[in-house]
């Protein structure tokens, strides 16, 4: 069964991790750049990730909005096959991490978290803002305007192609899972 995006939901779950972002502000730098254990990322290295996975599909995003819709706006899109199966699979559900999976290189946060300085962190954290600011303007296009629907490859290759809601949700849902690894770092502090 394929997956149905819905911009509007897109939208209430960009704000809600917002909001979450907003606590995480609040956090010292020691709870930030703290490991929960030495094999794990500390928050604020959870947040470069996010940041990284995001401008991975910036460009690419970008292009495929560039490019003219063709006709009415749907209110939802249905996820092809592979987009859908990812998207089922990535988002945390009853708030835990079920599909594991390991990062690539290109998206590993490379920090010293002992030399990460107030303003580092501030930095991340305003740069995690603004990626997310930018997904709901994305969400905000197509949810308002026609857009072509035209595959483009993802972060990770041809391997798995995504249009630009299929996009988004992904985006998304890999943000709702590292939001919850970082929430769960900040408490184990």
């Amino acid at each position: 069964m394929s997956t149905i995006i819905k911009p509007a939901h897109q939208i209430q779950r960009i704000n809600d991790l917002e909001n979450r972002l907003e606590q995480i502000n609040t956090r010292s730098l020691s709870e930030l750049t703290q490991r929960p254990n030495p094999k794990s990322w500390s928050p604020i290295e959870v947040a470069k990730h996010m940041v990284l996975g995001h401008q991975a599909y910036r460009d690419k995003v970008n292009a495929a909005l560039a490019k003219p819709g063709n006709g009415d706006v749907p209110s939802e899109f249905k996820a092809s096959a592979i987009p859908s199966f990812l998207i089922k699979r990535f988002p945390p559900k009853k708030g835990s991490i079920k599909f594991k999976m390991k990062t690539t290189k290109q998206f590993k946060p490379v920090l010293n978290v002992s030399e990460v300085m107030e303003k580092d962190a501030q930095l991340i954290l305003s740069q995690l803002y603004k990626v997310l600011q930018e997904l709901k303007s994305w969400v905000e296009v197509y949810r308002t305007g026609s857009i072509s629907l035209k595959k483009f490859n993802s972060a990770i290759g041809a391997v798995v192609r995504f249009n630009i809601p299929e996009a988004c949700e992904f985006i998304l849902c890999h943000n709702e899972r590292h939001f919850l690894q970082l929430e769960r770092a900040l408490k184990v502090n």
